[in-house]
């Protein structure tokens, strides 16, 4: 799983709890496996021992966050771990005010706009507006990609301090997730230092065959990132001269106008 005792390198030793560790570890596995997963698979996807992943399935299940099927035994979420989902959403003050400038942008363009915030060496989708047509990415509120080679990932560390945007792509793993991606250092370094210039992050397929995606930060009145817009278009419907003219001024004009509304948070 992404962090366990063992990977997470900034916890004090001290004060971290290895149990409640490992029951994020079988919530994970079970949402690495997006659909009832019996008590073997659940303890290789977590890579806990059998009976540690049984103790916490059993837990997990008396407290109500899984449940279990009776006939086969499978385990899955259980609607209460909705409950979480609204309410980190619902809390997000950000995602509130960029809300109507992010549904204006997606009624004028037509394709998927997407809110998004850095976590980590990831960027997770915290907001999404479909596209009216079809698409070859269909991802959603609460997906991941690594920040490295996504656009909107690339528009928020370009807004940081060069040498801790650097040192961050350092400390990841950059394995490429196609055959466009970006994984050298000193290109990263250069496409960072355009983004920042420009305004703008623009990725040609590098996290998905046939995804271009542009994306523009979003920032504080004293130049904190907070966010990032994005804008996914499939090729060949959109070639990337027609991205850098008829997307990119109504992205730019659309981070203006939530930076404004959010520039004392």
């Amino acid at each position: 799983m992404k962090k366990n005792w063992q990977t997470a390198t900034d916890a004090d030793p001290r004060l971290f709890i290895g149990s409640i560790a490992k029951c994020f570890q079988m919530l994970e596995a079970l949402n690495t496996a997006s659909r009832a997963a019996g008590l073997t698979e659940l303890a290789r996807l977590s890579g806990l021992d059998r009976s540690s992943a049984q103790r916490i399935t059993h837990t997990l299940r008396a407290l109500g966050y899984l449940k279990q099927d009776p006939v086969n035994k499978t385990f899955r979420l259980s609607g209460r771990m909705l409950e979480f989902g609204y309410t980190v959403l619902s809390t997000n003050e950000l995602r509130e005010r960029a809300a109507p400038h992010l549904e204006e942008l997606n009624r004028r363009t037509g394709e998927t706009v997407n809110l998004m915030e850095l976590e980590s060496d990831e960027i997770v989708y915290v907001a999404r507006y479909p596209s009216r047509h079809a698409v070859s990415v269909d991802l959603h509120v609460g997906s991941r990609l690594p920040a490295f080679c996504s656009a909107a990932g690339r528009a928020i560390l370009s807004q940081l301090e060069p040498a801790d945007a650097m040192t961050r792509l350092k400390n990841v793993h950059r394995a490429a997730m196609t055959a466009r991606t970006v994984t050298d250092l000193a290109a990263l370094s250069r496409l960072l230092a355009e983004a920042r210039q420009q305004g703008f992050a623009l990725n040609d397929q590098e996290a998905f065959i046939g995804d271009i995606s542009v994306a523009a930060p979003l920032l504080t009145a004293d130049g904190k990132v907070l966010a990032a817009v994005n804008i996914a278009v499939p090729w060949p419907r959109w070639q990337l001269e027609d991205v850098l003219a008829r997307l990119v001024p109504l992205l730019l004009r659309t981070t203006k106008a939530i930076n404004r509304d959010i520039r004392f948070l």
